[in-house]
């Protein structure tokens, strides 16, 4: 997913990251463990959060301990906060700007599970001896993931058959092409479970009823992409018990152990890994 994809993703993003609508029992869980992490850290700790997003690790650290030194990063154009942290974007993840062991904690949500072996190694490399790090990870097997494959389907489905190229057509002065929209409308019956195969329809009925139909239908196409190429990298990046274990490694070789444990989710199925480590 490019950067400039989640840049616009994280301009119009909730405080709860890469997963708006966490059922509260579940978000009140994660939160906790952050609480409690920031609870043990040293007095005066520098902690630097990495694909930080919104800041939701940060804000929860600050409310917490006042007087920890809170950095984050993002390599996507996230807004600076002022006041109990900072956040910096457009930094990837694997070329941070500090020196050596600069941190003595490491942290990041939803976030070092898109990026390759070489951040990893970053994350390791920044933190000092005796220093911790923790992760929260998508696992694959997760409902969140599951209902996102599905939902991700559904608009693959529409857009192959036709929908955005009929819009923009349509936008323009053009007929409606029944051929197309049956085909749309098929599209839409096969993956009925989906709430998104009315919504996009209704937005797009309503915006070809607009005026400045044209550029309506320009964002909605835009925010639709968007959010595929949000969701596919979801699903790229989730870690099945294989990939878990290739980046314990990662960690190992960089000199950090670390362990993980499965967050459940109100079902108890599997949510999120939580890994957890200290350097050496």
């Amino acid at each position: 997913m490019s950067e400039g994809a989640w840049s616009l993703y994280w301009a119009q993003a909730d405080g709860q990251a890469c997963l708006p609508g966490m059922p509260a029992v579940l978000a009140g869980r994660i939160e906790g463990g952050w609480t409690a992490f920031a609870a043990g850290l040293p007095a005066g700790a520098r902690v630097l959060d990495i694909a930080t997003g919104n800041g939701a690790v940060l804000r929860v650290m600050a409310r917490v301990r006042s007087d920890l030194d809170l950095t984050g990063v993002d390599s996507a154009q996230v807004r600076d906060t002022e006041g109990a942290f900072r956040v910096q974007g457009g930094v990837p993840a694997e070329a941070l700007p500090f020196a050596q062991a600069h941190f003595g904690a490491v942290t990041a949500q939803f976030g070092l599970e898109y990026c390759a072996a070489a951040a990893w190694r970053e994350a390791a490399r920044i933190l000092r001896g005796g220093g911790v790090l923790r992760l929260v990870c998508h696992h694959a097997l997760s409902a969140a993931l599951v209902h996102n494959r599905a939902r991700l389907a559904a608009m693959v489905a529409m857009d192959a058959a036709g929908m955005f190229g009929l819009a923009r057509e349509m936008a323009a002065g053009g007929a409606d092409d029944p051929v197309r929209g049956a085909a749309v409308l098929a599209a839409r019956q096969a993956h009925a479970q989906q709430s998104i195969v009315m919504e996009l329809p209704a937005a797009i009925g309503q915006a070809l009823g607009r005026p400045d139909r044209g550029v309506l239908v320009a964002a909605i196409e835009r925010q639709a992409r968007g959010e595929m190429a949000r969701l596919a990298a979801m699903d790229a990046a989730a870690l099945d018990a294989e990939a878990l274990a290739e980046r314990l490694g990662w960690l190992a070789a960089a000199g950090v152990t670390a362990e993980a444990a499965v967050i459940a989710g109100p079902d108890g199925a599997p949510f999120a890994w939580d890994i957890a480590g200290s350097k050496g």
